[in-house]
């Protein structure tokens, strides 16, 4: 078999499985429990989910997303992260290949994925999971030779979405964004540098106003309704990390022509 080939099939192989121990983290996290134990268990009846009950995609096909002891329903989101875990690890290998920027892509996209569905949950972005990515993407820039921009990234990141909270919070008398924002983009910067911080916060920015907009008109929601912003900054970063050069060359274009 093509060496690219294996690469691709094992990665979103593997993308799958971890897609399964994601689904552990983003259920357990924002509840404090350990993801290591207790094993697996109906969140309606406490049964023991069985090892043959617990394969990626297919269990959840096989029961019919019900719980086989009581018959529970079990949530789209399990088979969700599952498939968009291995579709994700499975197109980071055909894009980068065998190289050290595939790991990398696969620590800060696994982490983007599950921080975004605890904040589409729960409206929260647990420290268990950014400060770990904020040292992660440390790492991966050093062994890069890129640490410098990654320390300044981190500490931008989380300064600017501090300072845009505070002026919000003394003219409106309110809080505008959670700490939690501050600490993913710091993630963000250390994985990429601050080089990426502008695009994220504009490209976030501009698509949460126009969604935000959009379901306050369509749920008839006043202006203060809460509306998770991690997801925009997750979704911004990715796109910076795939085409980030892209998208440079196109805007130093349009300076030109």
């Amino acid at each position: 078999m093509n060496p690219e080939l294996f690469l691709v099939l094992a990665s979103g192989l593997f993308g799958l499985l971890f897609g399964s121990f994601s689904n552990v983290c983003v259920h357990r996290i924002p509840l404090r429990i350990s993801i290591v134990s207790p094993r697996s268990r109906c969140p309606a009846c406490e049964h023991e989910i069985a090892w043959y009950d617990n394969i990626p995609l297919i269990s959840w096909l096989m029961l019919r997303g019900k719980c086989r002891s009581c018959g529970a329903p079990i949530s789209i989101r399990y088979p969700l992260l599952e498939l968009l875990m291995g579709l994700s690890w499975a197109g980071l290998a055909w894009k980068f290949g065998f190289s050290p920027l595939l790991i990398q892509a696969l620590v800060m996209v696994s982490l983007l994925w599950m921080l975004t569905l605890i904040d589409l949950e729960t409206g929260l972005l647990p420290n268990l999971l950014t400060f770990p990515g904020i040292a992660a993407g440390l790492l991966f820039s050093f062994w890069a030779g890129h640490l410098q921009d990654a320390i300044i990234g981190a500490v931008a990141g989380y300064a600017v979405f501090w300072l845009v909270a505070k002026l919000f919070l003394f003219f409106t008398g309110r809080e505008g964004m959670g700490y939690g924002d501050f600490k993913l983009l710091a993630m963000l910067g250390a994985f990429m540098g601050w080089q990426a911080l502008p695009f994220v916060i504009f490209a976030s920015s501009l698509v949460g106003a126009v969604v935000g907009s959009a379901f306050i008109l369509l749920t008839r929601k006043k202006m203060r309704a809460e509306i998770p912003f991690g997801p925009y900054l997750a979704a911004a970063g990715v796109v910076w990390f795939l085409w980030g050069g892209g998208i440079l060359q196109w805007y130093a274009g349009l300076l030109r022509g």
